[in-house]
């Protein structure tokens, strides 16, 4: 499995019952792919950097979470289409440490 980080824009007039409502609609889809969700963090609303679909704020979601690399299309298919949501963005994120770091020899001077 893989980590991924995906950014969610909501529409900024979004009732808190539907916010959760697609929330848990996208946990449901990386549960049913075999996936984990790792953390949610909710940044609240924000203005944007330039006009996206009419709206100059949004409600911003970040959701770290881990899932098989070809499972992400389906991922994908259950956002893409939803009307609430303006923009997302789904990458790669960072990876778990699987060696605990070296020390660097000590050059003498």
């Amino acid at each position: 499995m893989r980590n991924y980080e995906l950014v969610i824009l909501f529409d900024p007039n979004l009732q808190d019952e539907e916010k959760k409502a697609l929330l848990e609609k996208i946990h449901q889809t990386i549960n049913t792919n075999q996936g984990k969700i790792i953390k949610i963090t909710e940044w609240g609303k924000r203005k944007l950097a330039y006009e996206i679909k009419k709206f100059q704020e949004a409600l911003y979601v970040v959701i770290d979470f881990e899932l098989e690399p070809n499972n992400i299309a389906n991922l994908e298919n259950s956002i893409r289409f939803e009307e609430k949501i303006i923009r997302y963005l789904l990458v790669l994120g960072s990876q778990k440490v699987t060696k605990p770091h070296e020390e660097q020899p000590q050059v003498k001077k």
